[in-house]
């Protein structure tokens, strides 16, 4: 399926967005962790979560990271 200008323009920056969440970030301060660029290597990948001890969060962290450069490509 071929994207016309303006569609390629906003698979683009829908891509972008979805790539910026820092899912290890926001679900660690959610779950009342602190930052978890503190710890670690200081990334805020599901490895480092996973070093806070909450194996959950840093499973959804893992799901959620890999959705976000899944769903823009399925939505094209």
């Amino acid at each position: 399926m071929a994207l016309s200008g303006l569609g390629m323009i906003v698979s683009i920056l829908f891509g972008y967005l979805c790539g910026a969440i820092p899912f290890g970030l926001l679900l660690t301060k959610w779950a009342g962790l602190g930052d978890v660029r503190q710890i670690g290597s200081g990334n805020s990948g599901a490895t480092n979560v996973l070093r806070t001890g909450k194996k959950s969060v840093a499973a959804l962290t893992l799901l959620l990271d890999g959705l976000k450069g899944t769903v823009p490509v399925l939505a094209m």
